[in-house]
């Protein structure tokens, strides 16, 4: 090979091995050149082929059979996840000093059901199967509802705590609690166990649960009530919650709590209740006694709903007499809502809705009673009536149409002698009568000397018939309606003009003359008569020719002027009843104003204030109320010295 080839191949190799576009190289492999000229070793020399060399190709492709440190990480991870499994496996089946909770025994014996309100006693037997010591066992027993102490019946019982200590391996510990338990009869009580402990070396605390159901098979109260299952919508009735003692002591310290339903409306018991008028001092029954407590009051609903009323019965609590520490027992009722068998409507004024109607003092209020048999079958000697009570009620202005006024008992009454389509409504059949009614005027002497505030008038309807039933017996039926009219109070606006009395004095010449000014003191009154009313106000302007002096009595009177639109504006605010003209509880206010006429107005008597208007809400009724008073000229009649001509203006 000549000199200059081995010369060129050399420096190929080297471009190969320091250029970057080369392929990669490995300094711990050799190169490997493509077999170009394989074959026996020659002994001599061999004249050169003049012929062309291939090139030297160097071995591009680089198999690289070692693995990659992920695949590495991979294959140890599965390789560490199977000797954890096995050897999680060994432990769990031939493991030595582990510890759990399966094999601890924790036994609660008793009886399977017990009086409410007896002593009662129950063992508790705990025991180590485990193969190492338990530590610091510490016992806690969770009771029921209604549990007390047997040492002390008063105090309710709801955890019990013992220490047991140590429990070597095989084992077991026992230990007995007792208690009183109340509760509804064939009631399921539950007691649970709850046991905290260690071992050595750890400080880990393991729990281990157990639980015993005991039945209830008698309460120490028995429970019952009497009352409807059905009702119509708003009929009053008496619901009677009845205690019966069952136990061999007397009961002490009673309590009933009542849930009463939506649209249940407390009226009275012949025991009076607490403030909120569903619970009941008991007090104590003694062995073998009985307490009944009959609660009357009406409920509202429509048609085929049922509403439930819930009584709960127990001992006081220790820290409050007022409310239940321990429930003997409870009781429910269920009471449907029917539809009425004759459907009564009260209208007001036309008014049927049943909410409350504002009245207004010496004003008739006309009232429609309606009735509509309800019945598939008809009913016999229907009798209608309306009663009538309250503190504005006058009975010289009740007039029926037709009917009967029982002036002595504040009704009246419709019946078939009155009205002889009443003798027989057939089904579906339906009517009215009307009759009217105006309450006491606002200056009777029978309101004033009442001092009446926030008068009414309740209106109570009833119906009753005879209804034939397909067997022949007779049955009697009611049906009731109520409505209460709320009487607005009378308020009203008065003023006058004053000169040579009041706050301020006056000046300028009597009769007035044009073109001079003279001064006037106005005063306006606020009366009112049965009910406080609120927001209170009084409007009015000035005339061109009058001048606002700025002068006002009280001073703390909210009064104010506005010199562009000429109008004053006084925020009375509230004012309460019974503020007539003479009484002390009026308000009033005095301003001054000045009076400069013009030549036309010679001859005349100029207005000084123009009409004003009152205006304020009933507090009672919510009524908005009003009232105005006239305009006020240079007359000042009311003055004491006055004289007739005084408010002409001359020239």
């Amino acid at each position: 090979m000549p000199p200059q080839d081995d010369q060129n191949r050399i420096e190929e190799l080297k471009k190969s091995l320091y250029t970057r576009g080369a392929p990669e190289v490995r300094t711990h492999r050799k190169l490997r050149f493509s077999d170009v000229n394989s074959g026996e070793v020659k002994s001599a020399w061999n004249e050169p082929v003049e012929k062309v060399e291939e090139p030297v190709v160097l071995n591009a492709e680089y198999k690289d059979h070692s693995m990659s440190i992920l695949t590495k990480l991979l294959i140890g991870s599965v390789i560490f996840c199977i000797i954890a499994v096995c050897a999680g496996v060994y432990l769990f089946f031939n493991g030595a000093n582990l510890i759990s909770g399966n094999n601890i025994s924790v036994v609660i014996s008793g009886p399977v059901s017990i009086p409410g309100g007896e002593p009662v006693t129950f063992g508790i037997k705990v025991t180590n199967n485990n193969t190492i010591d338990l530590q610091l066992v510490d016992m806690s027993v969770a009771f029921p509802p209604g549990a007390t102490n047997p040492n002390d019946p008063t105090q309710a019982l709801t955890t019990y705590n013992q220490l047991l200590g140590d429990i070597p391996v095989g084992q077991a510990t026992s230990t007995s609690i007792s208690a009183i338990i109340f509760g509804e009869e064939n009631i399921q009580k539950t007691i649970t166990a709850t046991l905290t402990y260690k071992v050595k070396g750890s400080s880990a605390i393991f729990t281990k649960v157990a639980t015993y159901d005991v039945l209830i098979n008698s309460s120490p109260v028995i429970v019952s009530v009497d009352s409807f299952i059905s009702i119509t919508s708003g009929q009053e009735f008496d619901i009677t919650v009845n205690l019966k003692s069952n136990s061999q002591d007397v009961l002490k310290n009673l309590v009933l709590k009542g849930d009463y339903p939506f649209g249940f409306t407390y009226i009275s018991s012949n025991l009076p209740a607490l403030s909120d008028n569903a619970t009941w001092k008991i007090g104590d029954i003694p062995l073998g006694g009985s307490r009944s407590i009959v609660i009357h009051g009406k409920l509202v609903g429509e048609n085929t709903d049922t509403r439930v009323f819930h009584f709960t019965v127990g001992a006081k609590s220790s820290t409050n007499s007022s409310i239940i520490g321990t429930e003997y027992g409870a009781i429910t009722q269920n009471i449907s809502i029917e539809k009425p068998f004759i459907t009564l409507t009260l209208g007001v004024n036309g008014d049927t809705s049943g909410a409350d109607i504002v009245g207004k003092f010496n004003t008739a209020e006309r009232m429609t009673l309606t009735w509509f048999n309800n019945l598939s079958t008809s009913v016999s000697n229907v009798q209608l009536a309306v009663n009538f009570a309250g503190t504005a009620y006058d009975k010289t202005g009740i007039q029926p149409d037709i009917g009967y006024f029982d002036s002595a008992n504040n009704r009246i009454i419709w019946n078939q002698q009155t009205n002889p389509e009443l003798a027989m409504v057939q089904a579906g059949g339906s009517g009215s009568v009307s009759f009217s009614m105006v309450p006491l005027g606002k200056s009777s002497t029978d309101l004033n000397s009442n001092q009446s505030i926030n008068p009414t008038i309740s209106l109570s309807a009833n119906v009753s018939a005879d209804r034939t039933q397909d067997t022949g017996a007779s049955g009697s039926l009611t049906a009731t309606v109520n409505r209460l009219v709320k009487v607005a109070s009378n308020v009203s606006l008065s003023g006058r003009v004053e000169r040579s009395v009041g706050p301020f004095t006056n000046s300028g010449p009597i009769p007035p003359k044009a073109e001079q000014k003279t001064t006037y003191t106005i005063s306006w009154i606020i009366s009112n008569t049965t009910s406080s009313v609120s927001n209170a106000e009084v409007t009015a302007t000035l005339p061109p020719y009058v001048t606002w002096l700025g002068n006002v009595s009280p001073t703390n009177e909210n009064i104010t002027y506005d010199p562009n639109s000429g109008a004053i504006t006084w925020n009375a605010g509230t004012v309460t009843p019974n503020a007539s003209m003479s009484s002390t509880n009026r308000r009033e206010v005095d301003f001054q104003v000045s009076l400069q006429p013009s030549i036309t107005q010679v001859g005349t008597s100029p207005t000084l204030v123009n009409q004003a208007s009152l205006t304020a809400t009933d507090d009672f009724t919510q009524a908005q109320l009003s009232s105005q008073q006239d305009y006020l000229t240079s007359s000042y009649s009311t003055d004491p010295v006055y004289k007739g001509g005084d408010e002409t203006v001359v020239q």
